[in-house]
């Protein structure tokens, strides 16, 4: 499909750059196929007038002879992104045995040209920038930046990096690179102490550059959630962005987190579905309510809903990672070490799923193998950041408490992201009934 050159179209929540193949809402990737998204790129191009259903067969198909039933399935799947905006009910009109027409209203922008003043659009309301350079920088960012891998969150880093070369008042792009270290860190790629500090440094910049922007109070409040453990702090840093931007997605999950955390379960669901409300296929936020099913002994609805995932983006490793962490709570260990093999063939090296597979194995009998998993972490450690917390779960499911206890100190010297999760961690019930382990969830200062 031709393209045009530095062009983006907005309409309701959305912004739909062709160039970069991305459809944002509010400032995040929305996942769509190639057809399906070319489809989008010939509806909204030609906004308000009727486009045949062979001109689109041909432009999203071309060289190519295909089923009508092809054009219909792709539709229909773009009307359930369009339509969970709740702006955007109907945006394609359907013309009986004709084609389809796009009815929302779009403004069209010339990148090359434009001057992005601030104004305060409900799509990307902080762009506070007159680079196209730098724009079209953010978006690769973000685009990255959604991917959650290692090497996709250092090429956002690089690509925010670049944003904020090209124009040093960007928040928004400060904001990116806030979101990129808190998440290498809480994805233990790198260590807490060398990632969320940085993140915070951006955050703080963002919110410096514009008081007001809501994304930035909500890499906040992750960094003081999970790297400070500032309970009070978190909250409020969430709830701000929350009044900011309601329909923020992020500030949503990103709260709910916080809320199952604080042992508020019912808060937190109500809050992961607003955050679904506003971005229904997206990965992180699908994953996030199956891994609050799981902290909440759901198991059932857990394991649907992760594979539910799975079924929209069978590399999404974290699903995974949570869908094994689910079996193996219902003692289904073969089936948890088959979801852990698939994150690390996704994400070779992972700590994070190294000592998930250790667990599993000290837990169904495996001692052997258990014992080479630590061997495998030691080794490791000499190359990368390797999780304290982690090697203490490996130590617990082999029943050996007192190596545990002393791992887990060592994450509290590392100001481990994972100790968040303390006392709801069903992984730790071997532990619980030491005075000790009391002690250790005592100095998180949980709220009441």
């Amino acid at each position: 499909m031709h393209i045009i050159e530095d062009q983006i179209f907005e309409f309701g929540e959305f912004v739909l750059a062709p160039r970069e193949r991305l459809l944002l809402r509010r400032g995040h990737p929305v996942p769509l196929t190639p057809k399906a998204f070319d489809l989008l790129v010939g509806l909204v191009r030609r906004s308000g007038h009727l486009v045949s259903k062979d001109d689109l067969m041909r432009e999203a198909w071309p060289d190519t002879f295909v089923q009508e039933v092809n054009l219909t399935v792709n539709i229909s799947a773009l009307r359930k992104v369009l339509e969970s905006d709740r702006d955007g009910h109907g945006m394609i009109q359907t013309v009986p045995t004709r084609g389809y027409r796009f009815i929302a209203p779009v403004v069209a922008r010339d990148l090359s040209a434009a001057q992005m003043s601030g104004q305060n659009t409900r799509q990307l309301p902080h762009r506070l920038t007159h680079s196209a350079d730098a724009f079209r920088a953010y978006l690769r960012g973000r685009h990255e930046w959604s991917r959650k891998s290692e090497q996709a969150l250092k090429r956002a880093i690089e690509a925010f990096e670049c944003a904020v070369e090209a124009d040093p008042r960007f928040a928004v792009a400060h904001s990116g690179l806030a979101d990129c270290y808190a998440t290498l860190g809480y994805l233990s790629h790198l260590a807490p102490v060398e990632a969320f500090p940085i993140a915070n440094r951006h955050a703080m910049k963002a919110l410096e550059l514009e008081e007001s922007h809501a994304e930035a109070h909500s890499s906040l409040g992750f960094v003081k959630l999970y790297f400070e453990w500032d309970w009070l702090a978190a909250e409020a840093e969430f709830q701000r962005a929350i009044a900011l931007n309601s329909g923020h997605a992020q500030s949503h999950e990103w709260y709910s987190i916080y809320l199952l955390a604080a042992g508020r379960p019912a808060d937190a669901f109500r809050e992961i579905e607003a955050a679904r409300g506003y971005d229904p296929l997206s990965l992180s936020i699908n994953s996030d309510l199956g891994f609050h099913h799981y902290y909440t002994g759901q198991y059932d609805e857990a394991i649907k809903q992760l594979q539910f995932v799975i079924e929209l983006n069978e590399s999404f490793a974290p699903a995974h990672l949570w869908l094994g962490r689910t079996y193996q709570e219902l003692g289904r260990f073969d089936d948890a070490l088959a979801e852990f093999q698939q994150v690390e063939e996704i994400l070779p090296q992972w700590p994070v799923s190294i000592a998930a597979r250790g667990f599993v194995a000290g837990a169904a009998g495996r001692t052997g193998e258990a014992k080479a998993i630590l061997k495998e972490l030691e080794t490791l450690a000499a190359r990368k950041f390797v999780t304290s917390y982690g090697v203490a779960l490996v130590h617990a499911g082999l029943g050996e408490n007192e190596a545990a206890f002393a791992w887990l100190n060592r994450a509290f010297s590392e100001r481990s992201n994972w100790l968040v999760w303390l006392r709801l961690d069903p992984r730790w019930k071997g532990l619980r009934s030491d005075k000790r382990f009391a002690g250790l969830v005592g100095r998180m200062n949980f709220p009441n």
